[in-house]
Order: C-alpha cells, then structure tokens, then sequence
C-alpha cells in the first residue's frame, strides 16, 4: 500500500505554520514600535504619526507583514484535523479569519496616508480629511473587519480543541489578548504588545503543531508504505 505524501502537501502545512509564527512575531513587533499617543482622540493619534516618519513606517510594516502572514497561517489550520469532528468549524473559522486579517494588512497603507497629512496640514483639517475618508461605507467594508477577525479566531480555535488538536485553554487566551489589544493604554505602546501575548502565542502553538504534525506525518510514511 502506497500512502507517501507528496513534498508539495508536506510544505504547505510547514510553511502555514512558519507563517504563523513569523506573524505573531510580527505583529508583536509592530505593536510594541507603534508611535506612543498622547491621548486618545484622532488629532493626538495624527500627530504621533506625524512625529516620527521613521517609526511610524517600522511599525506599520510589522504590522502590516504580521496581518498578512498570520492570515495565510490560518489557512493552513484545517490541515491539523482529522475526521469530521471540529472540521466544519475550523474551516468556516479559518477561512473568516484569514479574511479579516488579511484585510486589516491593507488597511495599514493609512498610516503613510494619516501620516503624511498630518504633517502638511493644519491638524483640524487632518482630522477633517481622515474622517472623511474613512466614513466612505466601502473601505469600511472592505479595510474594516472590526471585531470579525476575533470571533473568527474563536470559532477556529473552538474547531481545533473540539478535535483534539489544541486544548479549551486556547479560546479564553484569545479573549484575553484581544482584550489587551483593545483596552491596554496606547500611550506606551508596549503595553498593548504584551496584552495581546496569550492571542499570539495561541497561533505560534497552532503554528508549531502544524509544524511538527507534518514532520512526523512524513516520518512514518516509509513504514506505512510498505505495511
């Protein structure tokens, strides 16, 4: 009986789940360089765009590079599971969530925007400029996913525990690194970074299984070939 793996359906899962791992890193990165704010209003966030081009363009392409890579990671999950208990799930969640993730990386091209006016511009009429751009239904719709890319991590993750993959511990990690993202302080930007640790580090373990999975899935087809 043949059942050897073909190198094409061992790299994919590999490189899913490097990319998950990159991007968590990443991510983090982005976050912890992010331009510190002096309040929370939209005129204190242009001008700590404004402030320092230099650091506003690294974090933004951290951050950029974290969504991209962590969404192309994510659909690689559904690799980690087999039979039919948790597929549906891990699917639909893993499709949703590379979505979500894979557009808020395009929605990072406003930091140049943001930054830009900010520094050539009054900043009222910045601010002016920006919510009129930003108001327009379809780039909400399309650069907007709100809280979409978070449930989706949760629908997934509740797929993967449901199959055995990973355990429950991973759906309240989620919840508490979003949380962290969302309500931690932005005025010093490390703060957010390590509040979103437990998310990230929940996709660098998924990153990691799929990794070692595929590797000891390719170990034992000799043995499975000629049983």
């Amino acid at each position: 009986m043949n059942n050897n793996t073909s190198p094409a359906k061992q790299a994919l899962p590999i490189a899913g789940g490097v990319s998950l791992i990159a991007g968590a890193a990443f991510f983090f990165t982005g976050l912890a360089t992010s331009p510190p704010a002096s309040g929370d209003g939209k005129a204190e966030y242009l001008q700590s765009l404004a402030a320092d081009p230099f650091q506003t363009q690294l974090s933004a392409l951290f951050l950029h590079y974290g969504n991209l890579l962590m969404g192309v990671g994510l659909l690689a999950l559904p690799f980690l599971v087999r039979g039919r208990k948790g597929s549906i799930v891990t699917i639909v969640g893993a499709l949703l969530g590379a979505l979500g993730l894979l557009e808020t990386s395009g929605s990072l091209l406003s930091d140049w925007f943001h930054m830009e006016i900010a520094r050539n511009l009054p900043i009222d009429q910045a601010v002016a400029l920006s919510d009129k751009v930003l108001a327009h239904p379809a780039q909400q719709l399309a650069f907007n996913p709100g809280p979409l890319v978070s449930l989706a991590l949760l629908i997934t993750f509740v797929g993967l525990a449901r199959a055995g993959v990973l355990g429950w511990w991973t759906v309240p990690s989620i919840v508490l690194g979003y949380a962290g993202l969302l309500f931690m302080p932005y005025d010093l930007p490390i703060l957010p970074a390590v509040g979103t640790i437990p998310m990230l580090a929940v996709l660098a373990a998924a990153g990691l299984r799929l990794i070692s999975r595929t590797r000891t899935t390719a170990r034992m087809q000799p043995a499975l070939a000629v049983s």
